[in-house]
Protein backbone atom coordinates (compact mmCIF):
# COMPACT_ATOMS: atom_id res chain seq x y z
CA UNK A 1 0.00 0.00 0.00
CA UNK A 2 3.00 1.86 0.39
CA UNK A 3 4.19 1.12 -2.73
CA UNK A 4 7.78 -0.13 -1.51
CA UNK A 5 9.57 -2.25 -3.94
CA UNK A 6 11.28 -0.66 -7.01
CA UNK A 7 13.31 -3.62 -8.36
CA UNK A 8 13.08 -6.00 -5.37
CA UNK A 9 16.56 -6.87 -5.13
CA UNK A 10 16.93 -5.47 -1.44
CA UNK A 11 13.57 -6.60 -0.33
CA UNK A 12 13.84 -9.83 1.19
CA UNK A 13 16.27 -8.34 3.75
CA UNK A 14 14.52 -5.19 4.66
CA UNK A 15 11.22 -7.44 5.32
CA UNK A 16 13.27 -9.20 7.44
CA UNK A 17 14.86 -6.49 9.21
CA UNK A 18 11.38 -4.79 9.79
CA UNK A 19 9.93 -8.02 11.25
CA UNK A 20 13.18 -7.79 13.39
CA UNK A 21 12.68 -4.14 14.27
CA UNK A 22 8.95 -5.01 15.08
CA UNK A 23 9.70 -7.94 17.73
CA UNK A 24 11.92 -6.16 19.35
CA UNK A 25 10.52 -2.36 19.16
CA UNK A 26 6.50 -2.52 18.47
CA UNK A 27 5.87 0.99 17.89
CA UNK A 28 9.58 2.08 16.28
CA UNK A 29 10.60 5.79 15.89
CA UNK A 30 11.73 7.13 12.88
CA UNK A 31 14.91 6.93 14.34
CA UNK A 32 15.13 3.51 15.09
CA UNK A 33 13.49 2.55 11.28
CA UNK A 34 16.29 4.29 10.14
CA UNK A 35 19.12 2.91 12.59
CA UNK A 36 17.95 -0.49 11.88
CA UNK A 37 17.71 0.17 7.79
CA UNK A 38 20.72 1.68 7.46
CA UNK A 39 21.77 -2.17 6.82
CA UNK A 40 19.94 -2.85 4.19
CA UNK A 41 21.46 -0.41 1.02
CA UNK A 42 18.78 0.12 -0.96
CA UNK A 43 19.65 1.00 -4.69
CA UNK A 44 16.43 2.49 -5.52
CA UNK A 45 16.38 5.38 -2.84
CA UNK A 46 13.14 3.68 -1.29
CA UNK A 47 13.72 4.69 2.57
CA UNK A 48 10.91 7.35 3.28
CA UNK A 49 8.41 4.66 1.55
CA UNK A 50 9.89 1.60 3.71
CA UNK A 51 9.77 4.11 6.74
CA UNK A 52 5.92 4.93 6.11
CA UNK A 53 5.20 1.17 4.96
CA UNK A 54 6.49 0.12 8.70
CA UNK A 55 4.51 2.89 10.54
CA UNK A 56 1.33 1.52 8.10
CA UNK A 57 2.35 -2.27 9.74
CA UNK A 58 2.61 -0.71 13.10
CA UNK A 59 -0.87 0.88 12.61
CA UNK A 60 -2.75 -2.60 11.00
CA UNK A 61 -1.46 -4.39 13.84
Amino acid sequence: EEEVSQCGYCQPGQIMIAASLLEEIPNPTNKDIDRVMSKALCRCGTYQRIRKAIHFAVEKG
